[in-house]
């Protein structure tokens, strides 16, 4: 037997595969970085109908956002804890972080640039927003992270045909997780890169996403008897009618780029400079070292903008800086790659590249880590009136707003039904709010009117119901 399989003692060895090392890495830091949020997770008010698989409160999506895949995931029966869907689904945007890094560095590149790579995927602040909604997420995220796990084992050619089948599933999970596929088509190790090629690959994309609107727009016109997909009243849509209404709609681009630039650098000045200064180095050297990788990856990332702002210009309706997930991971390969090529250059290039990557993964773990604390005084104040509570199986009533429980702020709680769905899932008991539903409370007896103030919350208990008296809130 070959002496790489068997060492002195006769016992056969392993080398631990570099995707395995680099997804577990990854997985371990977002865990890490997670902090108590990893056994009590922070999510939104609209991905509690996917914890409690209650598909009742997410089928209004299907029609207004197409998210099909989405909704059949709340059909599952069956309800599992939210730490638990967490863990998951970090582990699956682990999985596509070390994937997307060992198929655009290649398996025999040293494992340390992989791996910076994948944590600085994976530490992105758009994939931090948009992990929020962990639970309805799952089912999406785990054809990304299987599609980025392929591309490691099989051909280019064969990974993009695989397109044909992904892009509409995912398509049907969320809107721009077809241009994360799409980016590691874009930057997968080794190929041969040409104008023949990149037309080929763009045109299998441009096939797979037309047949994914042709799919989600027949489901609807089946189900809801709407070939379409209407934009929902909440957005606030103007749609375009003309050149005049479409040119009105140019400032919500110019919003749109200056909030992202903000979003994604934490509002944080310096951070801003940082990546622009990085940004505009990077370009100059990967287009002379490596241009036909910069094109492609530039081709990625204005496709997937120009669509996003088809859809502002033509519904009039704005995106969130966290659906630029895919334009991050695609800035932070071309900044590794040109990485790597001031390393084999040596010297100070090899130094100052080297410590640029190490501050990035810093930062960004740093930044994170911050931003998971911040959610954390909201959960333990909902985890406190929910022990106050106690056992039972008598309702529950919300007195006051949610906005003067402390934490509400910095955890971005938007609407009552943050806090009915949060008590909802750690009580197992019905949950009204008078702030949300105030002819509910009408019903109740004198008790529950009250003008009295409260500096904390106040749990009172009654035969029939139990009251929770919120704080008081400051005029």
């Amino acid at each position: 037997m070959s002496s790489s399989l068997m060492n002195e003692r006769g016992i056969r060895s392993f080398a631990v595969p570099p995707l395995l090392i680099t997804i577990g890495i990854t997985y371990f830091v977002l865990i890490l970085v997670s902090g108590p949020q990893a056994l009590d997770p922070m999510l939104r008010h609209d991905d509690f109908p996917a914890l409690l698989a209650d598909p009742s409160g997410f089928y209004v999506k299907t029609l207004e956002e197409g998210r099909w895949l989405n909704y059949w995931w709340h059909l599952r029966g069956w309800i599992s804890p939210a730490w638990l869907n967490f863990a998951v689904y970090q582990f699956l945007w682990a999985t596509f972080a070390g994937a997307a890094a060992i198929n655009a560095c290649g398996k025999k590149e040293q494992l340390t640039y992989t791996i910076a790579l994948a944590l600085i995927i994976a530490l992105a602040t758009p994939a931090l927003l948009i992990s929020l909604w962990f639970n309805t997420l799952i089912p999406g995220l785990g054809l990304v992270a299987l599609f980025a796990a392929l591309a490691t084992f099989l051909s280019a050619a064969n990974t993009r045909l695989l397109l044909l089948v992904f892009v509409p599933l995912t398509l049907m999970a969320y809107t721009t997780y077809p241009f994360l596929l799409l980016a590691i088509c874009l930057t997968t190790h080794g190929i041969t890169r040409s104008w023949r090629d990149l037309t080929a690959l763009m045109g299998i994309f441009v096939v797979s996403f037309i047949l994914s609107i042709l799919l989600i727009y027949s489901i609807n016109y089946v189900e809801h008897g709407i070939f379409g997909i209407p934009v929902a009243e909440w957005r606030g849509p103007k749609p375009a009618h003309d050149l005049v209404s479409v040119i009105a709609n140019l400032h919500l681009i110019s919003d749109f780029l200056a909030e992202s630039v903000m979003v994604i650098s934490y509002d944080v000045v310096p951070l801003i400079v940082l990546n622009s200064l990085i940004l505009v180095v990077v370009f100059i050297v990967s287009i002379r070292v490596e241009p036909w990788v910069t094109l492609y990856i530039f081709t990625g990332i204005l496709t997937g903008l120009n669509l996003i702002f088809l859809q502002m210009l033509l519904n009039g309706v704005t995106v969130p800086p966290r659906a630029l997930g895919f334009v991050w991971m695609l800035y932070c390969i071309l900044c590794v790659r040109a990485a790597l090529k001031g390393r084999d250059r040596g010297g100070r290039y090899a130094s100052i590249s080297w410590a640029l990557i190490v501050f990035s993964v810093t930062i960004y773990f740093v930044c994170n880590a911050k931003h998971y604390f911040l959610l954390s005084e909201w959960q333990a104040e909902t985890r406190k009136l929910a022990d106050q509570v106690g056992d039972g199986a008598s309702p529950i009533y919300l007195i006051g707003s949610y906005k003067a429980l402390p934490g509400a702020k910095a955890a971005g709680i938007q609407q009552p039904r943050g806090l009915r769905s949060r008590l909802t899932y750690l009580t197992e008991r019905e949950v009204y709010s008078c702030e949300e539903t105030p002819e509910v409370c009408k019903e109740l007896p004198l008790e529950i009117i009250s003008d009295q103030t409260f500096s904390s919350a106040i749990v009172r208990q009654f035969p029939d119901r139990i009251e929770i008296h919120l704080p008081t809130l400051a005029e």
